[in-house]
This record gives C-alpha cells, structure tokens and sequence, in this order.
C-alpha cells in the first residue's frame, strides 16, 4: 500500500508542475487556446488527493477499530453512499460548464454528503469506538466538499443570483462540456489514481464488513461503555 501511495504522489506532484495561474490581465484566457484546465480544474485537482489520501486515512481508522465486528456493513455503506454522492459534483467541476444548473447539482451533492455524515455519526457512536485521530481525519473528509462547492460558487455569483430569481444574468441550465476538453495528462494521476484508491479501499472495507455479518460477528466487539455513553435510548450522560 505504501508504494502504491508515494508512486501516486510522486505522478500527481509532476503534474502539479504543468499548472499555471490564470491571467488575470487579458480578456481571453490563455488556458483556453493551449488546452490547459481553468481554475476551477486547476482547484479540483488540487483537493483530489489531499481528499483521497484522508479518505485512506479514514479507512485505516476503521480497520484498527474493527469496523466488520462492531458498527458492520451499515456503516460501511455509507461511506460509499458519501463517495457516491460527490462524485457528481466532481465530474462536473471537471467536466461541464458552470452554471445555475451545474451549480444546483454540486450545491446538492454537498447538502446530501452532510446530511450523510450526520446519519453516519449518529448510527455509529453507539457502536464503534471513534478515536480523536479519527475525528480529526473527518474534519478533512467534511471540510473538501465545502471547500469544492463554496469555490464554484464564490465564482460563479451571477448565476447564484440567477437561481434566486436575481441579478442581471438569466439562469442557465444547459448542458455543455468544457472546451478545449482536459487533457489526459490531467486526468490519469488525479482523477483515475483517486478513483482507484477510493473505490479499492472501500470495497475492501464493505467485502470484509459483509463476511463478518454472514459469520454473526457484527457487534461482538462493541465496547459496552459506547452503548451507554452514546445509546439511542439513553436519557442522559
């Protein structure tokens, strides 16, 4: 696993190398004659491993609290189901024009994110211990989605305003991809390498989870002090 993760970083800092600034004298970016991602490409870029290296953080997290005989495969689904739902606003960052559409898609992607993460806090601090060195790794995993959703539309206020109903630009909901297109050398260490650590971690978690259900292991090493300090059912600390 480690050389797998300095090899992805190694790739990922040689591309960081390739990104420019935009200018912010001419008209006409220059990043659109020669093909180079704009600044909201450049910023997700950016946040794509710092995310997925916490995300692996996190997992580990859960492999030294036994996550498959405690909290089991409810919990592990969603930290899918968390994956699963930014990764739309992602692609379209990416991948499409913004505007008040795109912007309601990625602004939908965050609220149903959080609103996970709150179930997720909820259903397991009665059932798995949640070390401090884990809840600082979701301080991460919570502040990257801000991070995403607050830049596009710190950037694109005029179609914010459009969704209200105000300011001078009509709402615009169609669907154009972005011209010129990322180039692959963009693409392969970010946007493929982090899908990879992602998908492969989480599937790993939720294959063991799964096993220990079917054995009846689910639960038996819950510490008994959760239940009391953090049962449902508990009136008070």
């Amino acid at each position: 696993m480690s050389g797998v993760l300095q090899y992805f970083v190694s790739v990922l800092l040689r591309g960081f190398g390739r990104l420019q600034l935009p200018s912010a004298i001419k008209r006409v970016s220059p990043d659109k004659a020669v093909g180079r991602p704009d600044e909201t490409q450049r910023y997700v870029l950016f946040l794509l491993p710092i995310w997925v290296l916490a995300g692996v953080a996190d997992y580990l997290w859960h492999r030294r609290t036994h996550i498959e005989t405690t909290s089991g495969t409810e919990e592990s689904i969603t930290h899918a189901l968390m994956i699963t739902e930014m990764a739309p606003a992602v692609l379209a960052a990416l991948f499409l024009e913004i505007n008040a559409g795109v912007l309601a898609l990625i602004i939908g992607s965050y609220v149903a994110h959080e609103a996970t993460v709150a179930w997720d806090i909820y259903f397991t601090a009665s059932r798995r211990p949640i070390p401090p060195g884990e809840q600082h790794t979701h301080s991460y995993l919570q502040a990257i989605p801000f991070c995403l959703a607050s830049f596009v539309v710190f950037t694109h206020w005029d179609q914010v305003l459009s969704l209200l109903g105000k300011g001078s630009q009509q709402a615009r909901f169609d669907i154009n991809l972005k011209q010129p297109a990322l180039p692959p050398r963009y693409l392969i260490p970010s946007l493929l390498g982090s899908g990879l650590l992602a998908a492969g971690s989480h599937a790993e978690e939720l294959w063991r989870c799964l096993k220990a259900q079917r054995a009846g292991l689910t639960g038996r090493d819950t510490p008994e002090c959760t239940r009391e300090l953090f049962g449902h059912s508990a009136k008070s600390v």
